[in-house]
């Protein structure tokens, strides 16, 4: 196997596994959205340490990508920061077998990345409402606690108070 094969194929592998640790982080952040929703503080830290999991692979696909694609390039005759694309095209010149693999695998790389990206923006969306609400909430008490003077109406600290004690018989 030559040195362009070995590295048109490592970075082909690479690019399916950066393929497949998107498609599992959107899958958790799915699960972490629903956990999210029900508030399942304990679901939501399990599905976190997965993502860590999955973080991880995916950092260690993305180093062996830029390697492989460095050194693909170079066996190419491409700069060593050469397109996707262009190394795509260069190689599908000497062999087009490969070449359609690294363009397949590039394919899948980039619906899932963006496909994950979707599902991260929702979980986004969701976890600032949850915060919003609870950040409503805890408004509604401190309103409550007005009678001491410390809150505003808003529910927010009152201005140039500062807190120095509960008052527990009112």
């Amino acid at each position: 196997m030559t040195e362009r094969n070995s590295a048109a194929d490592g970075l082909t592998a690479a690019l399916t596994d950066i393929a497949e640790a998107n498609t599992s982080l959107g899958t958790l952040a799915r699960e972490q959205r629903k956990a999210i929703g029900m508030m399942a503080t304990e679901a939501v830290a399990g599905i976190t340490a997965q993502q860590r999991d999955a973080g991880r692979a995916l950092a260690d696909a993305e180093l062996a990508r830029r390697q492989h694609a460095t050194a693909l390039a170079q066996t190419l005759g491409l700069p060593g920061s050469a397109s996707l694309s262009d190394i795509t095209k260069a190689l599908s010149a000497h062999d087009t077998n490969r070449g359609d693999a690294l363009r397949d695998a590039a394919d899948a790389a980039r619906h899932a990345i963006l496909a994950c990206q979707r599902e991260q923006r929702v979980v986004h969306t969701a976890a600032a409402g949850v915060m919003a609400h609870l950040d409503g909430l805890a408004r509604q008490v401190m309103a409550k606690l007005n009678h001491a003077g410390l809150y505003a109406a808003s529910g927010s600290l009152a201005t140039g108070q500062s807190p120095r004690g509960v008052d527990l018989v009112s």
